[in-house]
């Protein structure tokens, strides 16, 4: 195989993969916020530990079973794919490997992340422990983010310098904290965690303003105008979503805006 050639068929593999992951990550908050929780009237008072725990409701249209049997299907097949998909770059980076060592890491960090997801969900399957939670909402919104950077540095874009790079590395980890904490949060266990989850808000939707207007001034135009858009738009989904006493549809968007917002971030801490 030619290098051109080369490099075309991982471009295609690693958008295929991006893609198949926002289905992925989707589906996996869908099919979270689509299980009974406690009733919630004025989040995120409902979830206070000195409050009596409520009535366990389960959502009326996420949780309908011909849409969570859609829902649940799509899951599994995406996440099929992507393994597919991961085995299948990992062959054509191997013998590459030397010369780009950047990529293969990126390719090997897919790997683990896409084999231990999938044990994960063999070892646990419906499980609703804090800890598999926590384990399948990082993991895919990890590799949600890996997968956007392949992307980037497939396409040889420009890079960023080294302190947008650590900045907006920063920000990664803290909207990655902050996904976690609405997790959390929304599962009503840790009392702590709804205002934890509001107080890192305000950090991380600065941070990610401050490194969108950076990325904007180091020719990194359309990612930081992307990551300015998408830190109000959290903002507002949020703000929508405690109002609507966490009404699970806007929780739904609210969490696809936070996998979005970490692909950036981790694609901008690309030097």
């Amino acid at each position: 195989m030619t290098e051109d050639r080369h490099l075309l068929t991982l471009r295609r593999l690693a958008f295929a993969c991006l893609v198949l992951m926002l289905a992925v990550t989707s589906a996996s908050a869908w099919l979270r916020l689509a299980q009974p929780r406690p009733a919630c009237i004025d989040w995120p008072g409902c979830r206070a530990a000195d409050r009596p725990a409520a009535a366990a409701v389960a959502p009326t249209l996420l949780g309908a079973p011909r849409v969570l049997a859609v829902v649940r299907g799509t899951h599994r097949v995406a996440a099929t794919s992507v393994l597919l998909l991961v085995l299948a770059m990992g062959a054509l980076t191997w013998p590459r490997s030397r010369r780009q060592p950047a990529r293969g890491r990126l390719v090997l960090a897919l790997l683990g992340l896409a084999l231990g997801l999938s044990a994960l969900g063999i070892v646990t399957p419906g499980s609703r422990a804090l800890g598999v939670l926590l384990g399948n909402l990082i993991g895919g919104v990890l590799m949600l983010a890996l997968s956007w950077r392949l992307v980037l540095q497939l396409r040889s874009g420009p890079g960023s310098g080294p302190l947008l790079a650590r900045w907006a590395l920063l920000g990664a980890a803290l909207w990655a904290a902050q996904a976690a904490l609405g997790a959390v949060s929304g599962s009503g266990r840790v009392g702590a965690a709804p205002v934890a989850h509001l107080a890192l808000a305000l950090l991380a939707g600065a941070c990610a303003l401050g490194v969108g207007w950076l990325a904007r001034t180091q020719g990194r135009q359309a990612e930081g105008v992307a990551l300015l858009w998408a830190t109000g738009l959290q903002f507002v989904l949020g703000a929508t979503a405690a109002t609507a006493a966490a009404a699970p549809a806007w929780v739904l968007l609210h969490n696809l805006g936070a996998a979005l917002g970490v692909a950036l971030l981790l694609g901008l801490a690309r030097r």
